[in-house]
């Protein structure tokens, strides 16, 4: 996969391609907005999200464009199959996110466009919720909006307590347990729990993860809507010792002690699995995605609300400093001003990068908690593979280097070599105390990383000039939405 793509496929077509209606039918009427979608080896994913398009209860008509980043999985043919509505646009090569949306955004002539991912299904009031702000009292300084991400499963709350212990002089965390593997009925869920409150992140080959908890936390199990559900954890510790798990509603045992909604469970050096029954009334969670996006004082872009369990928190509209890419809507006259997203960025941050460019021309940005989709999380890429870092570390550097304040962007860029080199000692201490080979590939990961930066530095430093002549709202101004850890 390359930083850059310079595939020109065959123009788009905008004015033959069928409106379709709230049912998905084809009709005459003039359409409001396009929606694009981009896809790359979705064929899985596909289904669910136009079926989710094509019942859309909108009074208005509207076009549905898809992506195919050169799919060799039946993408295509599934789409010429089944859902003949719909406008195929077929790259040559993978694009990314943001070349592939702009394959089809360049060519849009409709008043908005608005973005949806793959792995999305709206709720059928999605289209027509997104969109009303725009013509709501002061919705001419809408540039665009975004509306609620929850996470595609519902999920069983679980809370977690264990004794922690310090590994040693060079790792400081307090951890709890080990966990390799977590289960629902017998189906591996591992990369699908919701670990944000209560683990350090994936560590291990991308292959085989594995998780460090803290000793107190809270983490969310997808498990089916309704019956009862037998959970299994692999997990090991540095000695003997007991986890305790806790959750609304009662449960029965299976080689576990359980009383109501609360189970301890033995954990060991050796890894070891254990079981625990859930009963079907306890109570399931809609956990948010993606509320409106913030910029973190340091540079670094996240999802609003990230998995915050939602209990009606974000139920109302309001204006944000960034839209999600998934479930965007934009003024497509603004978009084609802007350039839309850069094609520089592939994938990650270029939602954030456009969503600044969009405030430098005065516009707002506005939340609409009645847009509700569900999405699978990292379905197209898998959190924190080198793929997700190297993207996410390198264009948060672009993104800084083209919109942020030079004292900003300097501070960034320059703490990222530093914090390079100081990686790589502390893996060469850990490995020489281990008497093992240190760890080389976050770090070579994070030289690429500086490489590809260095390579687009001159084409960013001309964005930055161009962004500056002709923004009406200056740098220091916009960063006063940039919040504090």
């Amino acid at each position: 996969m390359t930083d850059q793509t310079t595939s020109t496929p065959a123009a788009v077509t905008p004015d033959t391609t069928p409106s379709t209606t709230a049912t998905g039918a084809t009709g005459a009427a003039q359409p409001l907005a396009t929606i694009v979608i981009v896809n790359w080896n979705g064929a899985h994913l596909l289904a669910a999200c136009l079926d989710g398009v094509a019942k859309q209860d909108a009074s208005f008509a509207y076009r549905t464009w898809v992506v195919d980043n050169a799919s060799t999985d039946g993408s295509r043919e599934l789409l010429a199959e089944r859902y003949p509505w719909v406008q195929v646009i077929a790259a040559e090569s993978n694009l990314g996110f943001a070349g592939g949306n702009n394959l089809a955004l360049r060519s849009v002539t409709t008043e908005y466009a608005v973005l949806l991912n793959n792995d999305a299904v709206p709720e059928p009031t999605w289209l027509t919720a997104i969109l009303a702000p725009f013509t709501e009292p002061g919705g001419q300084h809408l540039g665009a909006t975004t509306g609620k991400v929850v996470f595609l499963p519902r999920f069983l709350r679980l809370r977690l307590h264990t004794a922690t212990f310090v590994p040693g002089p060079h790792d400081s965390r307090e951890l709890g347990v080990r966990v390799s593997s977590v289960t629902v009925d017998g189906r591996e869920v591992l990369r699908e729990v919701l670990w944000e409150k209560l683990t350090y992140g994936a560590e291990g080959p991308v292959s085989s993860p594995y998780f460090w908890t803290r000793g107190d936390g809270e983490l969310c199990v997808p498990i089916p809507e309704s019956g009862p559900a037998t959970l299994g954890f692999t997990w090991a510790a540095e000695s003997l010792k007991q986890v305790t798990l806790s959750w609304d509603g009662p449960t029965t045992g299976a080689d576990t002690a359980t009383t109501g909604g609360r189970a301890e469970l033995s954990v060991s050096p050796e890894s070891a699995t254990v079981t625990v029954t859930v009963g079907g009334d306890a109570p399931r969670v809609d956990v948010i995605n993606n509320v409106g996006g913030i910029v973190l004082v340091d540079g670094y872009g996240a999802d609003r609300g990230y998995q915050q369990v939602d209990t009606g928190q974000f139920d109302q509209p309001e204006d944000v400093f960034t839209a999600c890419g998934n479930g965007m809507a934009i003024r497509s006259s603004l978009g084609h001003e802007l350039g839309w997203f850069d094609d520089a960025f592939f994938l990650y941050y270029e939602d954030t990068d456009l969503s600044w460019r969009i405030r430098t021309r005065g516009f707002a940005i506005r939340y609409v908690p009645g847009a509700v989709l569900r999405h699978v999380h990292s379905a197209s890429s898998v959190e924190w593979s080198p793929l997700f870092v190297f993207h996410t570390d390198r264009n948060r550097l672009l993104m800084l280097t083209k919109d942020a304040t030079a004292r900003l962007a300097l501070s960034a860029v320059l703490r990222y070599p530093v914090t390079t080199a100081s990686m790589a000692l502390r893996s060469l201490r850990q490995a020489r105390a281990a008497r093992g080979r240190p760890a080389l590939r976050p770090t070579l990961l994070r030289l690429r990383v500086i490489g590809s930066y260095l390579r687009l530095l001159p084409t960013m430093l001309r964005a930055r000039r161009q962004i500056a002549a002709t923004a009406t709202e200056r740098r220091g101004s916009l960063q006063s939405w940039l919040v504090s850890r």
